[in-house]
């Protein structure tokens, strides 16, 4: 027989034979203080140790071949054996742990952890062993703290929890009290926090200490906003230099009685423990395989008759340090302290041992290291089938833990005791008070001095003649019971409730003014009449029970949410009801469960998924609340739930959104993403620049700014930073590392609008400042440049004006005069001279226009483009009847720009297309399209278009793409448009396709009334 690892069982003894190895085996069983049993595949009990026999009470004959659920309930049996058959399935090797109940031969419960192994044999499952603790004594623990501070309600709940943090809410949700632990864990100060709203503290305060800080807000916010049980949610708390990061289970209920009724109580247990321990099962189970894999927390080893150490375990090393090869033949008591070796403890508990079989003994032992541990230390004679003494087997279990919680939990029993605010006296076997605390001094309108010595009915010679009084303190001390009366007292004027805790030397008397709780009562019971009205709320879906689960009442919402008639669920099973949609059995065993688990008394929270009768799908979130009576009976359940549908949706696209921004963070190109919240503590730190500067991620995340960047780059980003949290938006430009940079500041709000946290957005700005800095000398150059050329072209343009008109004059003077003295070659020379003086004319204009643009055009001002095509098509108007062109002008925008240089485009541009319509007649279209802050206007002909490798050199002076016989023209049109545009801060572009017309198309500015 083997477990999944097949460990041979026999290597742990050395060179033993089988049977001694057997014997060893259950001397080993029978040594852990843990029960430990084996199943047959049929789930038959194949083996029991002495721990199971005597914690069921069965004799280990009525155990051996009858089926565990003899000992388990059904329910718990059909959870062990799915969670079995899963890992077989899935050849998971992980050892499965349960929490659940053994039924005693005596009808009682005892809770206990069940730790479960697979055997398998050559690959078949032939069983499992078992490893279960028992889990009560922690349990009493607590009911006894509880019974100590039974007369305080709010602290009663926190001791109920456990020893740990504890927040105590009012009624309007401000904390009126936070233990030490809250302290401790979330390193603030608890004085801090008293009298706070509490949803402020944990928006403000306690997420931002967290792992997942929007899940953790989301629950604690949510259980105030519903009202609701919270039990068992897990957070992460983050450490830092000053505190240890650590995992806690949060909890939260409200407080139904007491001074803080109407508030709530929050528990934040320390898990811490319990999450490594999960780890060290897993890292463990190479170390004993089968049954030793399941009590890794023991270190065992086995000693010769003198005591020197012959075998160590892994277990042994990690609580006791010491590697395998240096301990073994060494003698067992270097594990003992100075005090115990003097004082012959190690030879006195292998002297014991051997004369009785096994020594159990607890106390301090020493590491390897020289550091101290609390031990539980169990040391067993072995022997062989003969009787010979073939030495022994030392099992050890570092209980420090368990230790320092016991003295913790003394320590908070003190603190919560010296806590109590009730009013507090003792009397002794004659009735003479022996002791007052202030509130009971002012209770009872007396000093300590005055009733100290005195007797009760002395001082009160009234209470002789209340028999309720009387009977209470005879009764107490003649049973040794408690007691304890409530009634109007006259002589103090208030309402008295007093609690009676006899002893043999007298009667502790805890005891209040509860007149203004027993008003609280009556306001209830007004309250309680509102439950209607609140039953029938439309946003919550509220269901009456019996305890097993019969429909008293439904409220009309839920009825209506799935479309069925009261009385079809009046009298039903819950969880036959369509309140659970459909015909799933899962949610319906689920609902049975949850019934039951409530009718037990627990707050049962749960979210399902259902659908509607049409099919529509939705998730709904409640609890299953107990209500009880007086005697703490329940006597009906609670059914509240809300539709979270679209909540769980907003969730969903919160994750999703969340992944998408830290995958941007991390891939931000050039530059580095920070967020950090309102303590300017960086949450978050990404970015592809973090290879350019000597710094982590993991160095920025959690630290304060001043602590992630020098004093320099702290206080140039300071101000930014502060801004962000106050709403604004900013930017700072720094050196860091060599490197220029600017930083983006921006804040980031909530659904409310309220900002929570802020991000940075750094970008490495080094090469294009040098870049600006190379740009704007080089623009420098090229401006002057241009003031030279354009100064020379008009004065070129301007010199040469004076020859032309010669040139001009004189060869009008020869055509006027000796024209008809010419031959026809002579006129046509002449005709070519006077046309190139003519096109030498106009292109000279054209470049003086060319110069001008900059230097001679008017300042830019909004301009209505209809006024400026009205003109261009006055002036067109005999160019467009000659050539019977077809012109379509839609709404045209106001736009930034100079009236008379636009117009000079907007007519070159619309002569053109007349020019190059073809054979056929012009047919010209000019609309408009708004893109952002720009307004783009097309001049779209139909005529003979442009080929594209051209469509570039058009815009260049002087081009020309056909010859002055077929198109006549200077070749300048398109380059002084296109330069009155750039002036303009736009652009111009053609689209064509020869043969097909071409599409001018105009970028610019638009006006601000647009």
């Amino acid at each position: 027989m083997s477990t999944r690892a097949g460990t041979d069982e026999g290597a742990f003894w050395g060179d033993a034979t089988d049977d001694v190895a057997l014997e060893r085996y259950r001397t080993l069983v029978n040594t852990i203080d843990d029960a430990i049993y084996q199943l047959d595949t049929d789930g038959r009990f194949v083996a029991v140790n002495d721990v199971i026999v005597e914690a069921t009470g069965y004799a280990r004959e009525d155990l051996l071949g009858e089926h565990v659920s003899l000992v388990l309930a059904d329910d718990d049996v059909a959870r062990v054996e799915r969670e079995i058959t899963t890992r077989i399935v899935a050849n998971d090797d992980e050892i499965a742990t349960f929490e659940l109940a053994v039924r005693t031969a005596d009808g009682d419960a005892i809770p206990f952890e069940l730790r479960v192994n697979l055997l398998l044999e050559d690959g078949e499952f032939r069983g499992t062993i078992g490893v279960a603790r028992d889990r009560s004594e922690k349990r009493r623990r607590q009911d006894t703290l509880a019974s100590a501070i039974a007369s305080y309600e709010s602290i009663t709940s926190v001791i109920d929890g456990a020893d740990i943090g504890a927040i105590v809410l009012n009624e309007q949700c401000e904390i009126e009290w936070a233990d030490e632990s809250v302290e401790e864990y979330f390193g603030l100060d608890r004085a801090s926090l008293i009298g706070r709203d509490t949803r402020t503290v944990v928006d403000e305060v306690l997420k931002h200490r967290v792992d997942d800080p929007d899940s953790f807000a989301a629950t604690v916010l949510s259980s105030y906003d519903d009202e609701r049980y919270v039990d068992g949610f897990e957070c992460r708390i983050t450490g830092d230099d000053d505190r240890e990061g650590r995992w806690l289970s949060y909890q939260s209920k409200p407080i139904e009685s007491g001074e803080f009724a109407g508030g709530r109580v929050e528990f934040y247990y320390d898990i811490t423990d319990q999450k490594e321990s999960k780890g060290a099962l897993r890292e463990s189970e190479a170390a004993f395989r089968s049954l030793v894999d399941a009590v890794e927390e023991y270190a065992i080893f086995r000693l010769d008759t003198d005591g020197h150490v012959v075998s160590w375990n892994e277990g042994a090393r990690q609580i006791k340090g010491y590697e395998r090869a240096e301990i073994l033949s060494e003698h067992f008591s270097q594990f003992y302290t100075d005090a115990d070796r003097a004082a012959g403890v190690p030879a006195r508990n292998l002297e014991r041992a051997l004369e009785n079989g096994s020594v159990e003994d607890e106390g301090w032992r020493v590491r390897a290291d020289g550091t101290r541990f609390w031990a539980n230390v169990t040391i067993t004679s072995v022997r062989d089938d003969d009787g010979t003494h073939r030495g022994y087997l030392k099992v050890t279990r570092d209980m420090t833990d368990r230790w320092e919680r016991e003295r913790e939990l003394e320590s908070e029993l003190q603190r919560i005791l010296g806590r109590i605010s009730d009013a507090f006296y003792a009397v002794d076997d004659e009735f003479r008070f022996t002791h007052v605390n202030d509130r009971a001094a002012e209770l009872l309108e007396r000093s300590e001095e005055e009733l100290l010595g005195e007797r009760l009915w002395d001082v009160f010679p009234d209470l002789n003649e209340i028999d309720e009084v009387w009977d209470a303190f005879h009764t107490a001390l003649e049973s040794q019971e408690p007691t304890s009366y409530e009634l109007y007292y006259d002589t103090l004027d208030f309402r008295v409730e007093a609690n009676l805790y006899p002893s043999e030397t007298g009667i502790s008397v805890y005891f209040r003014d509860v007149t203004e709780r027993r008003e609280r009562e009556r306001e209830l019971e007004r309250t309680e009449r509102r439950f209607e009205a609140i039953f029938e709320d439309p946003n919550i879906l509220v269901g009456l029970l019996e305890p097993d689960g019969t429909v008293i009442d439904v409220n009309g919402t839920a009825m209506e949410y799935v479309d069925a008639e009261l009385t079809d669920v009046i009298g039903e099973q819950f969880c036959e009801t369509p309140w659970w949609g459909g015909e799933s059995a899962d949610v319906r065993e689920d609902v049975r469960e949850w019934t039951e688990r409530a009718a037990a008394g627990e707050y049962v929270n749960f979210e399902a998924d259902l659908s509607r009768p049409d099919g529509e799908r939705y998730t709904l979130n409640g609890v299953f609340r107990p209500v009880t009576n007086d005697d703490g009976d329940v006597v009906s359940i609670v059914v509240s739930d809300r539709d979270i549908t679209e909540r769980k949706k907003r969730e969903r696209e919160l994750e999703e959104s969340e992944q998408r921004y830290r995958t941007l963070a991390e891939n931000f190109p050039n530059g580095v993403v920070t967020l950090f919240d309102h303590d300017l503590e960086y949450t978050l730190a990404a970015g592809q620049g973090f290879e350019k500067i000597p710094v982590d991620p993991a160095d920025i995340e959690g630290n304060h700014y001043r602590d992630a960047w020098d004093a320099a780059t702290s206080d140039a980003l300071e101000p930014a930073l502060r801004g962000a949290l106050e709403g604004e938006q900013g930017a700072v430009e720094l050196e860091y590392a060599d490197r220029e940079w600017v930083v983006y500041t921006v804040p980031i709000t909530d659904t409310r609008g309220d900002v929570f946290a802020g991000v940075t957005m750094a970008h490495d700005i080094t090469e294009r400042k040098e870049y600006q800095r190379r740009l704007e000398e080089t623009v420098d150059r090229l401006e002057e440049s241009n003031k030279r050329l354009e100064q020379f072209a008009y004065a070129a343009s301007h010199d040469l004006q004076e020859p032309l008109r010669m040139v001009s004059s004189y060869l009008q003077l020869i055509e006027g005069r000796y024209a008809n003295a010419l031959d026809s070659d002579g006129r046509e020379f002449l005709e070519y001279a006077v046309d190139g003086a003519e096109r030498m004319r106009d292109m000279i204009d054209g470049l003086l226009a060319y110069s001008r643009v900059e230097t001679q055009g008017e300042p830019l001002e909004p301009v209505a483009l209809e006024t400026v095509f009205d003109d261009v098509l006055e002036d067109l108007q005999l160019r467009l009847e000659e050539t019977d062109a077809a012109l379509e002008v839609g709404e045209l925008p106001r736009v930034e720009g100079d009236a008379s240089q636009l117009r000079q485009v907007f007519q070159n541009l619309l002569s053109n297309a007349l020019e190059y319509s073809g054979d056929e007649p012009p047919r010209v279209r000019v609309d408009a399209e708004r893109r952002g802050e720009d307004w783009v206007v097309s001049v779209h002909d139909e005529g003979i278009g442009i080929d594209p490798d051209d469509q570039d050199r058009i815009f260049e002076v002087f081009e020309r793409l056909h010859g002055r016989e077929a198109h006549a023209g200077t070749g300048i049109g398109l380059a002084l448009c296109q330069r009155i545009v750039e002036r303009h801060g736009g652009e111009i572009r053609v689209d064509s396709v020869p043969g097909e017309g071409a599409t001018f198309s105009v970028v610019l500015p638009a006006a601000d009334a647009e």
